[in-house]
């Protein structure tokens, strides 16, 4: 029994350090997904070793000590996404709840292309009305099917696809310069608009689905970290409102998404609220945060909530905002520094 809790440590300890290996192969950043899983697991087998092992010996207090640093290590890394951190988009204030005229809420979901079951979905975005609806993994069934929603969401833009990365974007409100691009892949699109909401601001919206880092799709996260880049240097050359949302097949503290969050400035409403995990529904122990919203220092939050399954193994996420100019000046942005510059240069010149 003490030989098989100490190999299962020493795979948990295996595990926590290969996400600090700075590689763009799969086998190292999937590591970086479980990692509030690694946490609960490393603190059963620190206190079942620390139970049966014999307190004398160089290997017992060496493997004790590894597994208390991964312990906090861990426990710092998911720190920022608990309720017990700051929170890094501000609530608004009570007074701006009614300016409706300023809001902008978000439906957002990974629907799975196979997935049939489109009443749960209808039923989502008729109670809750979302301003902006983007579906990921749509086809031409996905797309004939939503097409009884355009009368609510009079702008749109689709892009069915049959290899699982297609996108389908409704409005409520106006959008303007409707574009669908193939940044590194021609066969993985993302959209990019403008809102415009009825008080008379402009938001800069990206909807992107890159690949993810598996061996079924690619085993390097090279272009998944360029398509990123890309639309982060475009985030950090616009100074006005803007929001990035999909499913960026990278968790919410993955370093390439800290890296992200750095090079575009944007803000997770995540951090000190919560994980928000999205995927995978059938197994709630391994879920983790895949779906993501982030925003400019422009906004505040009203409400997020991650709802229940519409039959994908994504779950939706409905983000809702208010959006005005004042809110930059209570809100910190996150900077670059050398280091992540240059490290955003060699992923692009990858």
């Amino acid at each position: 029994m003490t030989i098989a809790i100490a190999i299962l440590a020493y795979i948990l300890l295996i595990s926590t350090i290969m996400p600090l290996v700075r590689s763009d192969y799969w086998t190292f950043r999937a590591m970086e997904y479980p990692r509030l899983q690694k946490w609960l697991m490393t603190v059963i087998v620190l206190i079942l070793w620390g139970s049966m092992g014999p307190a004398e010996g160089i290997h017992y207090w060496f493997l004790t000590i590894a597994l208390i640093a991964a312990v906090l290590y861990q426990s710092y890394q998911i720190y920022p996404y608990t309720p017990l951190a700051s929170r890094e988009v501000l609530t608004v204030k009570e007074e701006q709840r009614a300016s409706t005229n300023s809001q902008l809420s978000l439906l957002i979901s990974n629907i799975y292309q196979f997935n049939e079951q489109t009443a749960k979905l209808k039923e989502y975005i008729n109670r809750m009305e979302p301003d902006i609806v983007l579906l990921l993994e749509t086809n031409k069934w996905w797309q004939e099917q939503m097409s009884d929603i355009k009368e609510a969401y009079p702008h749109h833009i689709e892009v069915p696809l049959e290899n699982t990365y297609g996108m389908l974007f409704y409005s409520r409100l106006p959008i303007g310069k409707p574009e669908v691009r193939y940044l590194i892949n021609d066969g993985i699109p993302s959209i990019r608009c403008w809102i415009n909401l009825p008080d008379g601001q402009r938001i800069r919206f990206f909807g992107l689905h890159p690949k993810p880092p598996a061996p079924s799709e690619s085993i390097r996260t090279t272009e998944k970290d360029k398509e990123l880049l890309l639309v982060a240097e475009e985030c950090a050359s616009f100074s006005g409102p803007i929001i990035v949302a999909g499913d960026l097949n990278d968790v919410a503290w993955s370093y390439t998404t800290d890296l992200f969050q750095k090079m575009s400035r944007l803000l997770d409403p995540r951090r000190g609220r919560g994980f928000f995990n999205t995927f995978p529904v059938k197994y709630a122990i391994m879920r983790f945060p895949l779906d993501h919203i982030f925003c400019s220092d422009h906004f505040c939050l009203i409400r997020m909530r991650v709802l229940n399954s519409v039959g994908s193994d994504h779950f939706p996420v409905f983000v809702q905002f208010h959006c005005a100019e004042r809110h930059t000046e209570d809100q910190a942005t996150p900077e670059p520094d050398d280091g992540d510059k240059e490290l955003a240069a060699d992923k692009m010149n990858a």
